[in-house]
């Protein structure tokens, strides 16, 4: 039930509804039938019923048979008397019914006779095996009887297969039909009256998926049922409430950075008249140490994937910039992927050069003596691959590497740098972006981390 959405719900209940009133139906009609005085009590109730016609007409003398013939005609058995049998090579002769006739009747064998047909033989039998085998039971139901009557006419009992007293009738046509007409017709209509009124709750869930905090979706549900259009106002108003809360913790982020920028600057000015040298040296690398450590958390904080400027970004030119500076420096670094022409994606240029900037700076950090990075297009999506061959990360830390503050103590400790930030603020970029950055196992033994991007067509 799990897995069922609400359509396919709704019907469930819909089917178990009309399942039920199928089941009632017979039983009504059960009932009915007990209040009528069908009688339930005998396995053979046709047979049984054509055995005391039999006897009922072969006591009656000429003149009554015609009004008996009249009576005991119906839905269920008709009764005639001709001058012989009727010759039928589709019947087939059922012997255990005419010993049970000759049983009820007391007749000679050589005046009664049944048959059945290849429609009323039971699943598995064919007329070849009555024909070759002796039958224990009735293989089938009665569909004819004859009974040479002492005047030499013969009297012919034939069953109707289908008749109206077996189940209620409207109209003409069987109930049960009725219902499996209307039931059909009812769970088309619901189908698709559900579907209508779903309309806006699909389209309220298009809008919210749509929503990333920095324009409210605009969410039209003028109709569908109450309850979804409440819902869709709610919704409307939360993300204005979002939107107002993010824009109000920019606004006082941006206080914050300026006023925290403003006195570190005077602290450095002052840190910077100091005499002694080393006394100097060690204030101006604390600030600077504090100013880094301000800058990413509060970039962090400033939500750096809410601003994303969707303009088109040479994302091999970016990481063939960031990798050079690198090799300038000394680093050895190689790309793979520099001249890949259709690696273009939307988004904002110098946040991308931070998440790549931020990915190459880890794999140097740590990597022993080689750096790998590369660009490709893997079909809809651009892939920067970042593979270094340090210590690697543990795979029960994949996931958590990505959250704010988090460090792997064994290798990336406080002697080496660092804030815990950088590869928050980089998944916080790629997914501003409509991507992600996944961590997993490098070719060079340590960590290889991935960066997806959705590419421009």
């Amino acid at each position: 039930m799990g897995r069922l959405g609400l359509l396919s719900r709704i019907m469930l209940l819909l089917l178990g509804a009309l399942s039920l009133l199928v089941l009632g139906i017979g039983a009504v009609d059960h009932w009915q039938r007990r209040q009528e005085g069908w009688r339930y009590d005998t396995p053979y109730p046709r047979i049984d019923q054509a055995a005391n016609i039999m006897s009922l007409v072969a006591a009656a003398e000429d003149a009554q048979r015609p009004a008996i013939l009249r009576a005991v005609s119906g839905e269920t058995l008709r009764a005639e008397i001709g001058d012989a049998a009727p010759a039928d090579a589709a019947l087939i002769r059922e012997p255990r019914i005419e010993a049970r006739l000759r049983r009820i009747t007391g007749a000679p064998a050589d005046r009664i006779q049944a048959f059945t047909d290849a429609d009323l033989l039971k699943r598995g039998v064919t007329p070849e095996d009555v024909a070759r085998d002796g039958l224990r039971r009735p293989q089938g139901r009665l569909a004819l009887a004859t009974y040479r009557l002492p005047d030499g006419r013969v009297l012919v009992i034939s069953a109707v297969k289908w008749h109206r007293s077996q189940m209620p009738w409207l109209l003409g046509q069987p109930v049960t039909r009725w219902v499996a007409v209307l039931g059909a017709a009812v769970a088309g209509l619901v189908l698709l009256g559900t579907r209508h009124e779903l309309a806006p709750l699909r389209r309220l869930t298009e809008a919210v998926s749509r929503f990333d905090g920095r324009v409210p979706e605009r969410v039209a549900a003028a109709r569908g049922a109450p309850e979804i259009r409440r819902l869709a106002l709610a919704v409307q108003g939360m993300q204005e409430r979002i939107v107002g809360l993010i824009s109000e913790r920019s606004l006082l982020i941006g206080a914050i950075s300026h006023d925290l920028k403003t006195y570190l600057t005077r602290l450095r000015l002052r840190a910077e008249g100091v005499p002694e040298p080393e006394r100097r040296e060690r204030l101006v690398e604390d600030l600077d140490a504090m100013t880094a450590l301000i800058d990413a958390a509060l970039g962090f904080a400033r939500g750096t994937a809410v601003e994303v400027d969707r303009v088109p970004v040479d994302l091999a030119d970016l990481v063939a910039v960031e990798v050079a500076e690198q090799a300038a420096q000394g680093v050895p670094i190689c790309l793979h992927g520099e001249d890949v022409p259709d690696a273009m994606v939307a988004g904002d240029a110098t946040a991308l050069r931070r998440v790549v900037a931020n990915l190459i700076g880890n794999a140097v950090k740590f990597g022993r003596s080689t750096v790998s990075v590369a660009v490709r297009r893997a079909g809809p999506v651009c892939e920067v691959v970042v593979e270094d061959d340090g210590p690697g990360i543990p795979e029960a830390e994949r996931a958590a590497v990505f959250g704010p503050y988090y460090r792997i103590e064994r290798s990336r400790s406080r002697q080496t740098g660092g804030t815990g930030l950088g590869l928050a603020i980089a998944r916080q970029i790629a997914e501003a972006h409509g991507g992600g950055i996944v961590v997993e196992a490098a070719s060079l033994g340590g960590a290889r981390l991935v960066v997806t991007l959705p590419a421009l067509a």
